[in-house]
């Protein structure tokens, strides 16, 4: 359930990987999109615990997970070379087909965009270098799996071409700033992959759960998400979503195990205890948040987190998909390839 394609830009060079043999039966753009779920979405009724499109156990997983390692490096090494030296007619034709999946901009959009950014994030947003690349936003409750994550999947990537931002309480010179501001500052360049681990989603689930926005604010800011996503694809970016859904139960066990562990004491967080108190009102907010920001060009995907072996390769492969549907060339030698060869031989 998406209608956003591969891209189709005529590029000259040397055809990346094929991507075969995938573990799921079923599309992985579409397999945990908030679209397939009912409406209104309620993600009490959604088990944390499914295994969509995958039949096998722990131990395939993992295999799995390992084999495919390889190839969602590749295509991020892709990404990186198309950035570095593909033509320069080419990436402008990529960076426009990307910039495609986002509503058409209008007088409309701008006038609500000025009303809902100030000048610093007009500014900041209007300096983004244009440009091909993939951010990857990590959502979910304390000890969801989002850091195993970027250790797990992300960390098999080259570290070069790789951004994490783990986003925290924002500090008081950031508390005096737009909320975007701070998001801004951390957003991938052209040919990188970047992750947040929590991201500017935190500035509504936050308040919303705390009280300190009423209602109409709430949409307001939703509406002020909406745009700014429209408006990073328009300069290359290609979105993916995730929220990792976790059990209360599951939850307990893994804060616990973290007392259980000295070496894990650094992990553990005393406001981790009152932040389960409103596990049921952070999933609520959750559930009109992912729907209200579900878009096919940004789209949201509700991964079942209590099995942390599933949860990773569903998002490797998710990963991997959106890479691959740039349909990128590795750019070829605008040199003498034997004369180069002969250089080094007989240097």
């Amino acid at each position: 359930m998406t209608d956003v394609k591969p891209l189709a830009v005529e590029l000259t060079g040397v055809p990346g990987p094929k991507v075969t043999g995938v573990p799921f039966d079923g599309d992985p753009r579409a397999l945990w999109r908030v679209a397939q779920d009912e409406h209104p979405l309620d993600l009490g009724e959604i088990s944390t615990r499914r295994r969509v499109g995958f039949d096998g156990r722990k131990k395939r997983g993992l295999k799995t997970l390992a084999e495919r390692a390889d190839l969602l490096a590749e295509l991020q090494e892709l990404l990186w070379a198309h950035h570095i030296s593909a033509p320069r007619a080419e990436k402008s034709a990529v960076l426009k087909a990307i910039a495609g999946r986002a509503p058409a901009l209008d007088k409309s959009h701008k006038k609500r965009r000025s009303e809902l950014f100030d000048g610093e994030v007009e500014k900041a947003l209007d300096s983004l270098d244009p440009g091909p690349r993939v951010l990857l936003v990590l959502q979910g409750m304390d000890a969801s799996g989002k850091g195993g994550m970027v250790k797990s999947v992300v960390g098999t990537m080259d570290p070069l071409g790789v951004d994490v931002t783990a986003f925290g309480k924002p500090t008081e010179e950031e508390q005096s700033q737009h909320y975007l501001q701070r998001i801004i500052a951390r957003l991938p360049a052209p040919g990188h992959v970047g992750v947040f681990d929590r991201s500017h989603y935190e500035d509504v689930l936050v308040p919303a759960v705390n009280g300190t926005l009423d209602a109409d604010e709430l949409a307001l800011r939703v509406e002020t998400l909406q745009l700014f996503e429209q408006e990073l694809v328009r300069h290359g970016f290609v979105i993916v979503k995730v929220m990792l859904h976790i059990s209360a139960k599951e939850q307990l066990e893994r804060l616990i195990s973290r007392l259980d562990r000295e070496h894990k004491h650094w992990k553990y967080d005393p406001s981790d205890a009152q932040a389960r108190k409103e596990f049921d009102s952070y999933r609520t907010i959750y559930s009109g948040m992912l729907e209200a920001t579900d878009a096919d060009h940004a789209p949201w995907h509700v991964v079942g987190a209590d099995r942390k072996w599933y949860s990773r390769l569903a998002v490797q492969e998710i990963l991997i998909a959106a890479l691959a549907d740039l349909n990128l060339k590795w750019p070829a030698a605008d040199y003498d390839i034997e004369f180069e060869r002969q250089r080094l031989l007989t240097a």
